[in-house]
């Protein structure tokens, strides 16, 4: 796995789900550790593709935080977090989204679509709130328009409108 080929934000939040698995005394980092990076994000992506996809971002981060209560927690010098299989598997297929969509590069959403197909806990969270990878995937097209990933800070290009100005004629 070339951690080269994801963008900015991507390798962001996986150093950010390692940083929750070492806060939490975690060996291992999970998906839902991923998840939990995802969810914390303040510029809230994945919540507003959650939402875009019909789900519930709130019962997602409720059946996130029961999922990670249930990790083993190691004590002592826990030294460094390893990525478990789930983990490899969940990069792997983000990987194999984002060719496949004809991104150069893995984005934000591509994980968060992965964790909705690669079977952990972290699955299961995204179905309780709602979401399966069919339904993020066309909230993650409608967000798109058909643009690709082709730079390591793509995901700054998405609904620059909406973040960036004001719509006179709604404000009217």
């Amino acid at each position: 796995m070339d951690f080269e080929k994801f963008t900015e934000r991507s390798r962001g939040f996986v150093q950010a789900a390692q940083t929750i698995a070492m806060r939490e005394s975690h060996q291992k980092l999970a998906p839902e550790h991923i998840l939990k990076a995802l969810m914390d994000d303040d510029q809230g992506l994945a919540s507003n593709l959650i939402k875009r996809a019909g789900g519930e971002p709130a019962r997602v981060v409720q059946a996130l935080d029961i999922a990670i209560s249930k990790i083993p927690v190691v004590t002592g010098d826990a030294g460094q977090t390893y990525m478990d299989q789930q983990t490899g598997k969940v990069l792997a297929e983000a990987e194999k989204l984002a060719k496949k969509a004809g991104d150069s590069f893995v984005p934000v959403e591509r994980i968060l679509t992965a964790l909705a197909m690669v079977k952990s806990p972290a699955k299961e969270a995204l179905e309780a709130g709602g979401i399966s990878a069919q339904k993020l995937n066309e909230a993650i097209n409608d967000v798109r328009k058909g643009r690709t990933a082709d730079s390591a800070s793509a995901e700054d290009t998405y609904e620059a409108l909406e973040k960036y100005a004001r719509d006179l004629t709604r404000a009217a």
